[in-house]
This record gives C-alpha cells, structure tokens and sequence, in this order.
C-alpha cells in the first residue's frame, strides 16, 4: 500500500486504518471534502485546538478555508495545508503548515478489495528538527493513535452513508 520510500526523510510515523463496504469512488469524495466548514470529521475539538495554539504563536492555525472547486489539485490550500499530491481516488497527500519544529505530511491511500469495498490508510508523517521536534512528535503521540483511528472509521462512515443515501434515492 505505502511506498517505501516516498517518505524516507520522515523517520517518525502514525496513523490508523478502515476497510469498509463504501467504494473507492465514495471514499475519495469524503477525503477530498476535508477541512473547510466541513473540518475533519472526528475529534474537531483536538484540531481546533491546536488550531488555536498554532494561532497564539503567529502561525496560520486559525486560517480555514478551502478551494471552490471539488477537485483538489496539488498547490491548493485546505485551511493550514498545502495540497502535496492528488492521485485520483487513491492518494491525497497534505503538508502540515502550522508552525513546528519540524515537517510533516498527512497522506490518505485509498486501495480497492479484491471482492468489494476499500481500504482507508491515514498515515502522518514527521522530520523532526532537533530535540523540539522529538519532544512535540512524543507529545502528540498518544492523540495520534486516537485521532487517526477514529478518522478513518468516521471517513470509511460517512462514505457508507453516502452510497446507501444513493442507492436509496436510485
């Protein structure tokens, strides 16, 4: 599913897994629908938070918004991310623009199953700049092991719900 070494300079890593009945199609549009007044789906509290935080500091935390557009193309801005990379229905992949000490990337990697339904991957990724960088990498590490594996269930969901809405409108 992942590339091994797409991010090779990124040695710290986490993130959760849903595999759903909802397809490919279904998925991708939920993912890409991300962020905005449509924020991100599970434990807003926690992003809004740091959000704030972010904000405190002079970072672009409190910035939200996103493209007009449905699709998403790279270079786009989804409230403090840059748009890395659009695979159409298998990858989106955002770089983290609050300030850190460090970089990272939060991709979502869409796999269709053999008989029906997807896999959802959210993985974060972070290079961490000295020891500050180590330090805020373990100190988000307990909400990352929550967050991620919510957001991907909440993700796999609502893509559900969204192909049963439209069978039932069918």
């Amino acid at each position: 599913m992942k590339d091994p070494g797409a991010y090779r300079q990124f040695p710290k890593q986490a993130g959760g897994s849903c595999t759903g009945a909802a397809s490919p199609a279904a998925l991708w549009r939920v993912v890409t629908a991300i962020g905005g007044e449509n924020r991100y789906y599970y434990l807003n509290p926690l992003w809004e938070l740091r959000e704030r935080l972010d904000t405190l500091v002079g970072g672009p935390g409190g910035r939200r918004g996103r493209p007009a557009r449905e699709t998403l193309r790279a270079g786009d801005v989804i409230d403090s991310w840059r748009v890395l990379a659009v695979e159409e229905e298998r990858r989106l992949a955002l770089l983290f623009g609050m300030r850190a000490p460090g970089t990272g990337v939060l991709e979502f990697r869409i796999a269709p199953l053999p008989a029906r339904g997807a896999r959802l991957a959210v993985t974060a990724y972070w290079a961490p700049r000295g020891l500050p960088g180590l330090l805020y990498w373990h100190a988000m590490d307990p909400a990352h092991r929550v967050l991620f594996q919510g957001l991907t269930r909440e993700i796999c969901r609502r893509a559900e719900g969204e192909a049963g809405e439209a069978a039932r409108t069918a």
